[in-house]
This record gives C-alpha cells, structure tokens and sequence, in this order.
C-alpha cells in the first residue's frame, strides 16, 4: 500500500532523484540513449529547481510513497498544465501514477479548471488515454531527439468556483 501527499521541501533530494532515474531508465524510447538529449532533459530536475516549484503558490506537487521510500511525483499547475508524472521504474503499473494523477486532477477541479493538458512521452501515452486524454495536436520536436505528444483532458465544470480557484460569491453561486 502506498500514499500520496502533497509535497515538502524534505521530498526534494527524493523526488528529484525519482524523476531523474525515471527519465534515464524508463524513458529510453523517447531519448533513445542519446547523451545530449538526456542532458537536456535533465538539465532543470535538479533539488534547487523542485524546491522553487514547491515555493510556487501557481503549483501543486503530490509525492507517492510506501514505507518511507518515495514512489512518485507530480506536478500541476493552476494554469492546467501538468509539467510532472514521473514514476520510480519499479513503480510503474501498480497504480501509483493513476493515484498521482487523481490528486492532481483533484486540484484542478478544486481551483475550478476546466481542462487538463500536458505533452507526453511516447511511453506515457498509452497510460494518458486511459485517463481520458485525448491528442491535441501533432508530435512537437522538443531538443534533440525527444518529441512530445500535446494531450488534453475535459473536467466537468465545478460551480462552486471561479477559474481562479477562488469560491464564486454567494450570491453567484444560487444563480
């Protein structure tokens, strides 16, 4: 059994190694091995940056864990964008990144954005359709050998809340 939980700063030295390992090890379709392509990609996953992301109120980052032992991690933005879903390689396809994915979406709706998107390895893109993203766009060429997959998902709209991830007055809300 795992948990997930919104990020600390303590995460940081975990989690960036969680997102570093899944890019070198789990992402080997995408970089195919290509040392500048890796370097590139790596080049922000660094304990400094995810520190910076977690001071972001713009953000929300959520950890997996099971026994102490970082799992996952995932990144969204109040903007909609979700810039982080990596997974420790020995993680993957146990749930973890669906339940990752769940709490990011939860906070998405909560802020009261309706629409997810975010650009996908060919690795991930299997795992986005079954979360019912569909493709927004042709293959984009991101740096070196790596290419993204524009994906977006429709969330039911929360009427309770403004775009901003304020609540509507009350008044707006009996309308």
């Amino acid at each position: 059994m795992f948990t997930v939980r919104p990020a600390e700063k303590r995460d940081a030295e975990a989690a960036v190694d969680v997102v570093r390992r899944s890019i070198t090890e789990s992402c080997t379709s995408d970089h195919r091995d290509d040392t500048d392509t890796v370097a590139k990609w790596l080049a922000n996953k660094t304990i400094p940056h995810f520190v910076s992301w977690l001071a972001n109120e713009d953000n929300y980052c959520v950890i997996a864990e099971r026994g102490g032992r970082l799992l996952g991690v995932g990144l969204v933005q109040r903007s909609g964008e979700i810039n982080l879903l990596y997974l420790a390689p020995n993680a993957q396809r146990q749930g973890v990144g669906k339940a990752i994915h769940s709490a990011l979406e939860d906070r998405a709706k909560t802020w009261g954005l309706l629409k997810l998107k975010l650009d996908s390895t060919v690795l991930a893109c299997p795992f986005y359709a079954k979360l019912g993203y569909r493709a927004a766009g042709a293959a984009r060429p991101r740096f070196g050998v790596l290419h993204t997959y524009p994906y977006e998902k429709a969330l039911p709209p929360n009427n309770l809340m403004q775009p901003t991830g304020r609540k509507r007055p009350a008044a707006d809300q009996e309308r």
